[in-house]
């Protein structure tokens, strides 16, 4: 089984390093880019791959499946990334762990996700987080443009699979109008089947 963990290149060393980690607080304290009561609760910074709303789509047309990191039984989560785990939970890097996996062929990625403001967090507006790709593992380890473009692909073979059945069912009504008619009238009309015939609805 391969692991890859994603870490920023030109941060990682802040979580090995304690000297550069602590000028690190140190100077993002005197810029104000923290508070001290922050830089208490999260002893590291996080130095994981922050994922914009394009790249959450790609992955998830990888892994569409979602759950809470400690209710994960899909596949055995290999040590080094538990060790990671751990290590980002210990030192408060994330408000919450999910894991994304693909129900068929598992290849699971651990996200961690933190709120966006202590008002979105009050209020419990899951759909206002910022998510972090931090390890996948499996029988494959991709860089993450590698991993991108296997979702971007997935999610461009979906679409072509939905056009191409939309097509087949248009040729089925050309080819034979008057069977379709004669279900429309009976009422056994596929259910995934809607002719429209103007911008105000349908002719059933």
């Amino acid at each position: 089984m391969e692991v890859k963990i994603y870490r920023e290149p030109e941060n990682e060393a802040l979580i090995l390093d304690e000297v550069q980690l602590a000028e690190y607080n140190d100077l993002a304290l005197e810029l104000g880019f923290t508070t001290q009561e922050n830089a208490k609760e999260q002893n590291v910074p996080n130095i994981y791959v922050s994922l914009n709303n394009a790249m959450e789509k790609q992955l998830k047309a990888v892994c569409p499946m979602k759950v809470d990191a400690e209710n994960y039984n899909k596949s055995t989560i290999p040590l080094e990334v538990l060790k990671v785990y751990k290590f980002a939970k210990d030192n408060k890097m994330f408000d919450g762990f999910h894991i994304w996996y693909n129900d068929v062929d598992p290849d699971p990625m651990l996200i961690g996700w933190n709120w966006k403001s202590e008002s979105d967090k009050e209020k419990n507006y899951t759909w206002c987080i910022n998510r972090f790709l931090i390890a996948r593992w499996g029988d494959c380890s991709l860089e993450l443009p590698e991993l991108l473009e296997l979702g971007f692909n997935k999610m461009k073979q979906e679409l072509m699979d939905k056009a191409q059945s939309a097509i087949d069912k248009c040729n089925s009504v050309m080819n034979n109008p008057d069977l379709h008619v004669r279900k429309i009238l009976s009422n056994t009309m596929d259910s995934d089947i809607s002719l429209n015939i103007n911008s105000s609805g349908t002719i059933y």
